[in-house]
């Protein structure tokens, strides 16, 4: 019987539609459970498909294999980081981005990811393939709202804005990977105050 409900579904994904979309985020949901339970490498399609009730060959069929699963799964959840933030202060603006940065580091499958891709080898190189095509654009949208801080003058002309996100944001994954500290408010409001008045006092 469930392996009838299982065709049943299956037959649903290839069929546009209400019942397809809800099929594929289905897949979507259990890829990032599973990847919050074991992180990439560890990652099987099989349990991927139990867990959403399909049969593998669906998802092999619609994905083509687990790199393409998971790289359409993070880009279905962007959403879950919180968007690069324009207060229009520097400080607002610093401050919410160290939240955001903490929201991720709080979501179950961002903080799997995290934990497990560390420094770039050989070894990791088709888990920083799928990053790299999701984290850039986050990188981007952190320099540009330095660059409008630059703009209306709280930062001086010739910052150097790529290590400013370097130093700014370092510090949170220190704090929560090496040290397993809790990121608090109060913390996070003393990291900005300190980064912003080193960047202030240093610029050229």
């Amino acid at each position: 019987m469930e392996e009838v409900d299982r065709a049943r579904t299956d037959a649903a994904v290839a069929r546009p539609g209400g019942r397809t979309a809800r099929t594929a985020q289905a897949v979507i949901d259990a890829t990032l459970a599973e990847l919050s339970e074991t992180g990439y490498t560890a990652l099987r399609i099989d349990a991927v498909a139990e867990r959403a009730g399909v049969n593998k060959s669906t998802i092999y069929r619609r994905w083509g294999d687990k790199a393409g699963l998971v790289s359409d799964a993070l880009i279905e959840r962007r959403s879950d980081l919180a968007p690069p933030p324009d207060t229009g202060s520097l400080r607002g603006d610093v401050l919410e981005l160290l939240k955001g940065i903490r929201l991720g580091l709080r979501t179950p499958w961002i903080a799997a990811l995290v934990r497990e891709a560390g420094p770039r080898t050989d070894r990791n190189a088709e888990l920083y393939r799928l990053l790299d095509a999701f984290w850039p654009a986050r990188y981007k949208a952190s320099r540009e709202m330095f660059a409008r801080s630059v703009e209306r003058g709280e930062l001086p002309a010739g910052t150097d804005l790529d290590l400013l996100i370097e130093v700014i944001s370092g510090p949170l994954y220190f704090r929560w990977l090496m040290l397993g500290e809790e990121l608090d408010d109060a913390h996070l409001e003393r990291l900005a105050e300190f980064v912003l008045t080193g960047a202030r006092a240093t610029a050229p």
